[in-house]
Formats: C-alpha cells, structure tokens, sequence
C-alpha cells in the first residue's frame, strides 16, 4: 500500500499534468474556487455538481444558506475541477472522501451529465472514495454513468416520508425512488437508504413501511440522520402538519435566524435501527460509515468507531509516520502508532490543524499530539 509521503508525492505529479494541459484561465478559475481551499467535512470533501436546487423541500437548509431554487450546473469544468481539489492541501489521493450531494441534487436535469463527468474524472485522477446522497430517479443511464466512475460508489437514495408530500414538493415520488434504487442494486451499485433527516413524529411513524419497502427492493443497508432546523424550516414543518412542539423540545440549542440547530434524535434513531435490524438490514450511523463499508476501509477516526471491525485496520509502521513528519518539516521526539491512534511527540512546537488532518485522514486513526 502506498504511504501518505508516496500519496502527496502522485498528487503533486497530477498537479503538474493537468497545469500543463490547462489555459491559464481554467488554471485562475480553479484556484479561486473553493473547492482548492475548503477542509473537508466529517463525511468527506463536499464536491458541488450544481448551484441550487428545484425540489424545494420543506425541511432543506440550503435555502437558509443562500441557494436558489432555480438550479443550475456548477461553472467549473470537470479538469478543472479536478485541478482545484489538487491544489487543496487538505485534499490525499485515495484517503479524502468525495460526497456529492450536499448542498444540492446532483441528478438534476440541469446538473446530471456534469455530475457523472465529475465523478468520473475525479474518480480518474485521484481515485477519492465516493458516495452521492440523491432523491432523483436513478435511470440506466445515471446508473451506468455512477458505475463508470467508482466501481464501489456508494448511493444515499433519500426517503423521510412516504405519505407526506407536501414536505417535498417537487422531488420525486419517493416510491419511484425506492423502485430504482432496487433496479440500481441489481444492476451492481451499492445503494443505501438515507433516512436523513428524520423528522418526528412523520418518519418514525413510517419507519416500518419505508424499510420494509426498500428491503423488499433488494436494498440491503440504511443510514440514518438528524433533523437541523431554523426558523424558516420549523414554520415550513408546521405548515405541513408537522407537530412543532415536539421539534421545538428536541432543540439542542435555541432557534436563532437562519442558523441551523439540530434535534435530538438519538430515540427516533434507536427506534428506527430496531425496525432495520429486524428485517435484517445493515445500519450505519453515518454517511462516512457506508462510504467507509463499501470501500472496504476500517476507520478508528472518532468516537463512533471504530467501524468496519469486520476489516482489518490497514498496516501502518512507525516509519511512515516518521517518514510524513520530516517530509512536512515537523519536529517530533517519538511515534507510536496501533490500530486505533498515533502517538507523536513534539519538539517545542504545536501541531496545526492541517498536520493533523493529514495525520487522522492519512491512516484512518485518531491523532494525539504531546507536547514535550
């Protein structure tokens, strides 16, 4: 297996290819876009297909956040694209994951070819695990597009209500989206349910239909998620028919303008997993851990995990961390490295963020620094 030193190393060559097969002005493009300088999130490097998002649902915060509901295709082209995630520094060849889907609906009319051509030259050149969270229909041709890029992509086919469709509007009946996700799986893509976000009192109470539908379609797994709400979103839900009351005393932090503040779901979660596991499907707590699970990677990352103990943690010697600390410049005393953490020792100097980000996100391990 390659090691981080060896990884930085191929994404400095892939640099230097595509600069020189790149205008000058695709080059200026790129690296003022924020794909070149944004940490990635938990759940991997938000790649943005499209700006906005026509489906309109009720408890979407993009709108909170600044998007339109008129949807339209991301300006970078797909190389360039490539070449701003190579310039982000946080960005690591085969370790980042890529999520698609975050702040928009990458199948789209307006969004899907430039969609799969992302994923296909991203997949191409830096071969970044990948998962996409959609609510669109999944046709042939978007499932062969999906499985044209990253043989193990991962698919969030979201559904949170079957009955209520006043709460998205505009998105596909969300029994279409169960029925092609099932024709997906058979033809080879690893499809999830996302039950995200759930919604009290609505997707608890037909938790038992959703899954026993998606099961019968031949998925095999579901991801569960928290509700965020703000002030547009809770009178959205309430106008809906959704009870307020019981979001409001689930609020972890009180509603404050456009700021999004999450439920406590932690029951409706344990609940829901019950319902799953009884008609023996696989559930993840989180995006990351089916990303994770179909890339075949154990990560002992944070406090849920580890997860994936079914896969052995991947070989890492002392060595390649020392080799990643002198390739960056950091002084350091010690390593001590096991399946689950590194240890390092610092010399008169505090460990950034990035180091250790590329540390945790390198090797799939927590990271403690001691400060000597």
């Amino acid at each position: 297996m390659p090691t981080i030193v060896d990884l930085l190393e191929y994404k400095r060559k892939i640099l230097g290819d595509l600069g020189n097969n790149l205008e000058n002005e695709s080059r200026r493009r790129a690296s003022e876009d924020y794909h070149s300088k944004r940490r990635p999130r938990p759940c991997g490097m938000t790649i943005h297909t499209g700006i906005g998002c026509g489906f309109s649902c009720m408890y979407c915060y993009i709108y909170d956040m600044g998007f339109s509901a008129m949807a339209k295709q991301y300006p970078l082209e797909p190389k360039e694209l490539v070449y701003a995630l190579t310039l982000n520094p946080y960005v690591i060849p085969e370790r980042t994951l890529a999520a698609y889907g975050s702040v928009t609906e990458p199948f789209q009319p307006e969004t899907a070819e430039r969609a799969i051509k992302y994923m296909r030259e991203v997949w191409r050149h830096l071969k970044l695990p990948s998962q996409v969270s959609t609510k669109a229909i999944l046709t042939n041709e978007i499932t062969s597009g999906m499985l044209s890029s990253d043989p193990n992509i991962n698919v969030l086919v979201t559904v949170v209500t079957l009955s209520n469709r006043r709460l998205e509007p505009k998105a596909p009946d969300p029994l279409m989206r169960i029925d092609s996700a099932g024709r997906s799986a058979e033809a080879g893509l690893n499809v999830s349910l996302f039950i995200r976000p759930i919604i009290p009192s609505v997707t608890d109470a037909e938790a038992n239909r959703i899954l026993s539908l998606a099961a019968y379609k031949g998925m095999e797994s579901v991801t569960l998620g928290s509700l965020r709400v703000t002030k547009r979103i809770l009178y959205n839900l309430e106008r809906c028919g959704v009870t307020r009351g019981e979001i409001e005393r689930r609020l972890l932090k009180p509603l404050k303008g456009n700021k999004q503040i999450e439920i406590r779901s932690q029951d409706l979660k344990n609940k829901i997993r019950r319902v799953a596991e009884d008609l023996r499907l696989k559930v993840f707590k989180a995006a990351c851990e089916a990303n994770m699970y179909y890339h075949k990677r154990y990560c002992a990352i944070c406090h849920m995990g580890p997860c994936n103990t079914n896969i052995k943690a991947e070989r890492l010697e002392d060595s390649d961390i020392r080799d990643l600390l002198e390739y960056l410049g950091a002084p350091y005393s010690f390593v001590e490295v096991d399946d689950e953490s590194i240890k390092i020792g610092l010399k008169g100097a505090q460990a950034d963020g990035y180091i250790r980000y590329l540390m945790t996100m390198g090797t799939y391990r927590r990271t403690v620094f001691l400060k000597e």
